[in-house]
């Protein structure tokens, strides 16, 4: 399958680019070509795609997936000791900026941890599914998110991928442009507005509200086993399961305060966890979130055209290692949801070779020389440009306005 779309009987293996060079202007206007998969018959297929990767990368290995673990919860142990060291031996003026750092630092080691537990819930991070749940139960838990309830939840954003109606997460309005609420929203204030909201609030307005979900499924609860419209009867001990481990970690949150007192509590893991909190719900906005992604109506709607109108990113190659290359890899993770994260990172280049045109990408141009302050930048561009979506006759799709 060669970039133009064309298929031959035996596919070879393409030499993966040294690196990603889509031109990106991002918000100033398109950059990729307005497409998407055809409806049917169209050559390129989900197993053409699997048949274009090396096998070995759809391997699972304990060993890689237990280190990644390891690793991230020594490293947080020894975040902590190392903050604690410092704000005891630097002078007071230099206190402030060591938080700030260990904050940051932090805040990627928690959305790295977040990832793993989001990969268990895939069955992506080993062959068991025992040990997936358990990791992924008190990874989540220790992360105040309800294990079960929303990895049954995420299942359906990953299966109606930018479908209108029966998307779950990130799905944008179908209003007017011109709407005196749409203009408010991409002002400066309007979007510094939303930027709070997003940041402080987000995370949990979407897990007790369903908040950024499908619109009739708004003011369901990820905590309510009887929400109807999020979880099916037989969801519903899962559904109660993942409150109690939410709680038991709320319980021994309430004892570090109680042992500790709030300050520390709050320095040491509350503003972190905000930080990942944070993370998660701008990286999945960035990930489908772009002028050149489309949204489907149910009659053009298919499950591969909503995988592959996912979009990669980069935060920079060390906020993307720290957060296990979620957001460098995220079309390979749409098509392949249970291929372990270093499998995706490896496949996204065959991935790329083999959808040629209909893949999406939006690298980061460097701010300042840094493509993570870049990154920060698109997101902000982003909420400020793409509030809603607009029916193009056309092509039948909807775009971001």
């Amino acid at each position: 399958m060669g970039r133009g779309g064309q298929a031959s009987m035996e596919y070879t293996y393409p030499i993966p680019p040294t690196k990603f060079t889509t031109d990106n202007s991002d918000f100033d206007g398109r950059t990729f070509m307005a497409n998407t998969l055809k409806r049917e018959g169209d050559v390129i297929t989900k197993r053409t795609i699997r048949e274009a990767i090396p096998a070995h990368c759809f391997k699972r290995s304990y060993v890689h997936s237990m280190f990644a673990l390891t690793w991230d919860l020594l490293v947080v142990a020894f975040s902590i000791a190392a903050i604690h060291y410092a704000n005891a031996s630097l002078p007071a003026a230099a206190s402030p900026f060591a938080w700030l750092f260990y904050w940051w630092y932090q805040g990627l080691t928690f959305t790295g941890l977040w990832v793993i537990a989001h990969e268990c819930g895939h069955g992506g991070f080993t062959d068991s599914r025992l040990l997936n749940d358990t990791v992924g139960f008190l990874l989540h838990s220790g992360l105040i998110t309800p294990y079960f309830s929303w990895a049954i939840t995420h299942a359906k954003h990953h299966h109606y991928t930018n479908h209108m109606t029966m998307g779950e997460t990130w799905v944008p309005a179908n209003v007017d442009p011109s709407k005196k609420s749409v203009k408010a929203a991409k002002t400066t204030a309007g979007t510094v507005k939303r930027l709070a909201i997003v940041f402080f609030m987000g995370w949990y307005a979407y897990l007790f509200t369903n908040a950024t979900g499908a619109k009739q499924n708004k003011g369901m609860s990820h905590f309510n086993p009887k929400a109807k419209a999020l979880f099916k009867k037989k969801d519903q001990n899962y559904v109660r399961m993942s409150n109690v481990g939410v709680v038991f970690a709320l319980a021994l949150v309430g004892l570090a305060i109680k042992n500790y007192g709030f300050f520390e509590v709050w320095r040491t893991y509350i503003v972190p966890q905000t930080i990942a909190n944070f993370y998660l719900a701008m990286i999945t906005f960035m990930q489908h979130t772009h002028p050149d992604v489309p949204h489907f109506e149910d009659d053009q709607w298919t499950w591969l055209r909503g995988a592959v109108s996912t979009i990669d990113r980069t935060m920079g190659s060390f906020a993307d290692y720290k957060t296990h290359y979620i957001t460098s890899s995220h079309v390979a993770h749409h098509i392949f949801s249970d291929m372990p994260y270093y499998g995706a990172q490896e496949a996204t280049p065959y991935i790329k070779a083999h959808l040629g045109k209909y893949y999406k990408e939006a690298m980061a141009e460097p701010l300042c020389g840094s493509q993570y302050l870049g990154y920060l930048r698109d997101f902000y561009n982003g909420m400020k440009s793409s509030v809603t979506v607009q029916l193009e006759e056309d092509n039948g799709f909807l775009w971001f306005k």
